[in-house]
């Protein structure tokens, strides 16, 4: 998975590249971002990126004073310099720093993409990292299973990985954790919610794998409860495979994480929700009682009505007798 940091002191120039990334069909493992060179430099010595995308004109410590130092320090991602200034001088010395691509701003999604394809290639070429590409569809299938929950599906994928990966004489915990980084990122992508990277540790892929684990089952479960009334609230007939369809769980991992969250079984709240709705829906002159057993999901009605006396110690047609309604 490639690694990318983008470098600029614009909040929105630098949201518009991350945006054009993300929507690339580039293998991308992470993206970070820094408003200057110092904050860039104090990110590359702490991590490892394979490309940095910065601007020139920056406070503190300029995109050509950065190249310097990313050389000086003998890291050696590849750089593109986007710049609004049409400058010779500053086109050759960026030249010497080895930079690999100079492109003016405004920069188009077309423009920018051929030159990130082109510097991925020669990449490839160049040495004998794995082609990430050929990972993507277990990359995905990894980030499938943390999403589903299904840590039998996860060891699967994760064995797979593993075997692709000693074929290619790619073996060691960086690159896995690389790849653990970019299920990551389509994981957090589908929950709309950033993952913090700094919950991964260096050289334990195992460990991560793990803490990947569990922080997607805390982010899915918190809000679980009121994600599951939102939509019994507005539809109380709604089934439960339609339920685990919207929230995106698989029936056992979706049963067992709303017992483990609220202690009860999905039917029994799911039941109280529509006595709820129900008793709410009689006090409607225009409704029938047979509507309203409809409308929150019964289309028995002396079951609708046997489970409302339990709620309420009488039946609809009584309680709407009481209240000087029809049935």
């Amino acid at each position: 998975m490639y690694k990318i940091l983008i470098v600029d002191d614009e909040l929105v120039f630098r949201r518009g590249i991350h945006a054009i990334l993300q929507k690339s069909d580039f293998c991308i493992g992470k993206i970070a971002e820094a408003v200057d060179g110092c904050q860039a430099m104090e990110i590359l010595l702490h991590d490892t990126y394979d490309i940095v995308i910065t601007d020139i004109r920056m406070p503190r410590m300029d995109g050509l004073m950065l190249c310097r130092s990313i050389r000086e320090q003998k890291m050696h991602p590849a750089i593109v310099i986007l710049s609004g200034y049409d400058d010779f001088k500053y086109a050759q010395t960026a030249i010497q720093y080895g930079v690999s691509n100079y492109i003016l701003k405004p920069v188009s999604q077309k423009k920018l993409i051929g030159v990130l394809k082109d510097v991925i290639r020669r990449r490839e070429e160049d040495g004998p990292r794995i082609k990430y590409k050929q990972m993507d569809g277990l990359v995905t299938g990894l980030a499938q299973a943390l999403w589903d929950q299904d840590k039998d599906a996860c060891m699967r994928v994760v064995r797979e990985i593993k075997r692709e990966l000693l074929k290619s004489g790619n073996s060691d915990s960086k690159i896995l954790n690389e790849i653990l980084l970019g299920a990551a990122s389509k994981v957090s992508d589908e929950m709309n919610e950033e993952i913090p990277w700094d919950i991964f540790e260096e050289h334990c892929f195992e460990e991560n794998l793990e803490i990947l684990y569990e922080t997607v089952t805390n982010r899915r479960q918190h809000g679980l409860l009121e994600s599951v009334r939102t939509y019994l609230m507005k539809d109380p007939a709604i089934s439960q495979e339609e339920l685990c369809r919207l929230l995106g769980f698989s029936a056992s991992h979706f049963s067992a994480a709303f017992k483990e969250k609220t202690g009860k079984k999905f039917v029994d709240y799911r039941t109280e929700i529509r006595m709820e709705a129900a008793r709410k829906l009689l006090c409607i002159p225009s409704r029938t009682v047979t509507q309203v057993a409809a409308q929150v999901g019964y289309t028995d009605y002396s079951h609708f009505s046997s489970i409302f006396k339990k709620f309420y110690g009488k039946t609809p047609a009584q309680f709407r007798e009481e209240r000087g309604l029809g049935t």
